[in-house]
């Protein structure tokens, strides 16, 4: 995950990319986006997924246009390292447009140069593939105290995770007391929450700021503001199947919900939490 920082009159030319995922959540300015021929513009909120073999393409629009890039499957920190010592060790190279377009080959990247892509045809963000404008989600569910909506389900993200964006109740708590096998990296977008960490005591997260907490790392997350929102970009067990399977039972045998049955579908369904308000006790603090 990194910033991605450029200026307006920037631009990517259109290509594609034979593996991996590429994510972007725009964070601040505005960038016309081109996706599998269609064009629309992508405002701070906004998130564009793009899957192996999307062709796709970027101008920005404003001075100091900044979002988060997420990758799975492509090491652009290697390619990054490469590109320096492209610069440091030939730099004749690197405007020699035949090598370079030769490296992005050889990383994976096929270019289609001087393809007039801000001519593509004007579409309303829902049409373009892999969009979700601000607030949008696949669906939404309720758990008392906060709104679940998924961003990317585990489909669209070749089967590895799935991308979550949850809206917090001031004082909601949530816990990761056990051994979880799996990272998290969350990202705080509106609000502000307190984040305590095992080994590391206990730091507040404002808007912007990015939650990594490690594998094997016990941890709590409390809400500290109405309407906090917190993006999860590293899902791993099928929280989808989970909460429509809490929806339909809520909807058709309400008298089974209660902390039993909450505990036992977060267990059958291997979800990391140990503790979240309102819906599992919370356990021994070991954070």
């Amino acid at each position: 995950m990194s910033d991605y920082c450029v200026n307006k009159g920037d631009f990517v030319p259109y290509h594609y990319h034979k593996y991996g995922n590429e994510l972007f959540a725009v964070i601040k300015g505005s960038v016309t986006v081109i996706m599998g021929g269609k064009k629309t513009l992508a405002n701070p909120g906004d998130m564009i997924l793009i899957r192996p073999y999307l062709p796709h393409a970027f101008e920005y629009r404003e001075d100091g246009t900044v979002w988060h890039e997420i990758v799975h499957g492509m090491d652009l920190w290697e390619s990054g390292k490469a590109m320096d010592r492209i610069i440091a060790n030939c730099p004749e190279n690197f405007n020699d447009h035949s090598f370079m377009r030769e490296y992005f080959t050889h990383e994976g990247r096929i270019d289609y140069l001087g393809y007039p892509f801000l001519d593509a045809a004007e579409a309303d963000p829902g049409e373009v593939p892999g969009f979700s404008g601000k607030g949008a989600s696949y669906k939404k569910y309720e758990l008392p105290g906060m709104e679940c909506r998924i961003k990317y389900p585990r489909w669209q993200l070749g089967n590895l995770k799935e991308i979550w964006e949850f809206v917090l109740d001031k004082g909601v708590t949530a816990a990761w007391d056990k051994p979880c096998f799996s990272h998290e990296l969350m990202v705080v977008r509106e609000g502000s929450v307190e984040v305590e960490v095992q080994g590391y005591g206990v730091m507040k997260a404002n808007p912007g700021d990015i939650i990594k907490i490690p594998d094997y790392t016990g941890h709590r997350i409390k809400s500290l503001e109405q309407g906090t929102v917190l993006q999860d970009f590293n899902v791993q067990f099928n929280m989808f199947l989970m909460m429509d399977e809490i929806e339909i039972t809520r909807r058709t045998r309400p008298d089974m919900v209660n902390p039993g049955f909450y505990k036992e579908i977060f267990t059958r369904y291997k979800c990391p939490l140990t503790a979240l308000d309102g819906v599992l006790e919370q356990g021994p603090h070991t954070a």
